[in-house]
Formats: C-alpha cells, structure tokens, sequence
C-alpha cells in the first residue's frame, strides 16, 4: 500500500520499514504475535509483540515486548 492511501485508511502515516517503534499487542498476546509475524513478513523486521498482552500488563502494571518471530502464549 502507497504511503497516501495508507494515511487515507489509517489517518496515520505509514510507518516505515524500519521503525523501530511498531508494537503489536492484544488481550492475550497471542494475536499481536500473529500481527507481529504478519509485519516482520511485510518488512517491518523492527515490530515486536508484547508478550502476554494486556491482560498480563494491567496485572502487572507494565508491558514486556518480545521480539521473538513466535507469540507467547499461557498455556
């Protein structure tokens, strides 16, 4: 996607390929894993996912990013 329609779609600029503030997250972890595999696969090779997501964040009070290519889950 062309920086223009992402920012159309999103009403952000598109991130570029090396940035390296591009953190996935969700409730669990195991999706923002998805999306960070999704990114590295589109380029983003900086993206990281924060493990446990942010139900393990508000019951810790504070977030722990992976950068591994694999979600972590509780199994």
């Amino acid at each position: 996607m062309d920086p223009a329609e992402f920012q159309t779609k999103y009403g952000v600029p598109k991130p570029p390929l090396d940035a390296p503030e591009l953190v996935f997250h969700c409730q669990m972890g195991r999706r923002g894993g998805v999306a960070t595999d999704k990114a590295r696969g589109l380029g983003f090779q900086k993206s990281v996912n924060c493990a446990g997501g942010y139900q393990e964040w508000s019951e810790r009070g504070e977030m722990r990013c992976t950068i591994s290519l694999h979600c972590e889950t509780r199994g």
